[in-house]
């Protein structure tokens, strides 16, 4: 799975509650306007707000790729707005509705294209106020959904930043998860590499030192047994410390080339060869 992807999923609970607020806000809006407006009007608003409505969703919720037509739902939503704020200039609530399309523009497009949406959007709350209402009171309306607006704005960006930092988190401490198996598996390897030594010291050492020495006495008692003028009376205690002494050399061998490691293409039958040589 990909840093992209586990973002993706991390980020699906804050994107419903962003399309939840979103509905809630466009619901107050539109239940305020039918309730301050009169009769002749409403159906105006309804029939404005639900096509704005439908293309919020639909921009939110699929999230389709920034092309000509995106743009154009775009100044389509703002377009309304400005109309039905020119139905009644006191009902200045209505750039709410251009305050959730800056959220709007955040979450389905990216770099500048953001950035020149939602300063567009937040210059059309100005503007339209200012020019409605008039200079000092105008701004005074604006300033609250401008700031609203860039915040709202902000809220899905910094949102998939830290989705994203989270996931490369996830992928970090997982690589050094496995960074950590592969070094305890060097350590296994290095430590059978140390018995593997130390097996192979001991069987030079016995070789070189008590097999020597075991061979060293089978000839001296060879020879001793051939040097006696009368072998009648030594000759089988000789004997038998003979084949004693070649029976402790054999075991010798056999432990010695137990203890060598077996070499990549031999098999037992070739160690303990090499360990009787």
């Amino acid at each position: 799975m990909t840093a992209a992807t586990t973002a993706t999923r991390a980020g699906e609970p804050s994107a419903r509650l962003g399309l939840v607020a979103v509905a809630v806000a466009w619901t107050a809006v539109l239940a305020r306007a039918l309730i301050l407006s009169g009769p002749d009007l409403r159906l105006a608003y309804v029939a404005g707000m639900t096509p704005f409505l439908a293309m919020l969703l639909v921009v939110i919720v699929r999230r389709p790729r920034v092309t000509p037509a995106l743009h154009v739902a775009f100044a389509a939503q703002a377009a309304i707005v400005l109309v039905l704020l020119a139905l009644d200039t006191d009902h200045d609530f209505l750039t709410t509705l251009l305050v959730l399309e800056c959220y709007e523009a955040a979450v389905a497009t990216g770099g500048s294209t953001r950035l020149a949406w939602v300063t567009l959007l937040v210059a059309t709350i100005g503007c339209s106020l200012v020019l409605a209402l008039g200079p000092l009171h105008g701004l005074a309306l604006a300033l609250i959904p401008m700031a609203a607006g860039i915040v709202l704005a902000m809220f899905p960006v910094v949102g998939g930043e830290l989705e994203v930092a989270r996931a490369q988190s996830a992928a970090m401490v997982a690589d050094l998860q496995a960074a950590q198996e592969q070094l305890r598996v060097y350590a296994d390897q290095v430590d059978e590499l140390a018995a593997i030594e130390e097996r192979s010291w001991l069987a030079r050492e016995l070789q070189g030192s008590v097999s020597g020495t075991l061979a060293s006495a089978l000839e001296v008692s060879a020879a001793a047994r051939a040097s006696l003028p009368d072998p009648t009376g030594a000759a089988p205690q000789l004997e038998r410390l003979q084949a004693l002494t070649q029976h402790a050399l054999a075991q010798m061998r056999r432990i010695i080339g137990e203890l060598r490691p077996p070499a990549p293409t031999d098999g037992p039958a070739t160690a303990d060869r090499a360990g009787l040589d």
